[in-house]
């Protein structure tokens, strides 16, 4: 899946379409339906990802965003190297109780860890009465010094505890990379 453009592009929406969706005559655009989300562009300038809440995959094979194709080549063997700047570019949700306290789980390794969702369509499998969008960075600095990582897409396909160091490490980038701007 590839999730830069590869040239300049305007202002508006960079939508990224399902890889099985055919344009046909009766149907040149994609229905929403089709579209995973879309990177908000402003004077030329690409913001972060936008899961699409009602997207349907082709396949439970499918992807449902940028991040969670790549969990899904690194369960299968392959790199993750684009994690972070995947992670960077997303908007996250956080599984929050009645009271909006984050929503803490059991790992499948036993640890315990903030139930964390890449997109909308990973949420059912999660039992959480409500989502908070949050960035990396807000992410980062939510968790606790110590005892609490981060499970991304509790349930699916490819899951991930990742290390609340790590976490706070891709924020840190994030951060240098904003003040960079």
């Amino acid at each position: 899946m590839t999730t830069t453009p590869a040239e300049p592009v305007e202002d508006g929406l960079l939508l990224l379409i399902d890889n099985e969706w055919r344009s046909t005559a009766a149907e040149p655009d994609p229905p929403v339906s089709a579209v995973l989300g879309a990177w908000p562009v402003t004077d030329g300038t690409r913001g972060r990802f936008q899961p699409n809440p009602v997207y349907q995959p082709s396949s439970p094979d499918s992807p449902l965003d940028p991040v969670d194709a790549v969990l899904r080549e690194a369960a299968r063997g392959g790199s993750a190297d684009e994690l972070p700047a995947l992670l960077r570019d997303a908007v996250l949700g956080i599984a929050v109780d009645e009271e909006g306290n984050a929503v803490v789980g059991p790992t499948p390794d036993g640890a315990h860890a903030v139930l964390v969702t890449t997109a909308p369509g990973h949420r059912p499998r999660v039992d959480a009465p409500h989502w908070f969008p949050v960035d990396v960075r807000q992410l980062a600095e939510s968790l606790p010094e110590q005892g609490i990582d981060v499970l991304l897409n509790p349930g699916g396909p490819a899951a991930m505890r990742m290390p609340a160091e790590v976490v706070r490490s891709i924020a840190a980038v994030d951060r240098e990379a904003d003040q960079g701007r």
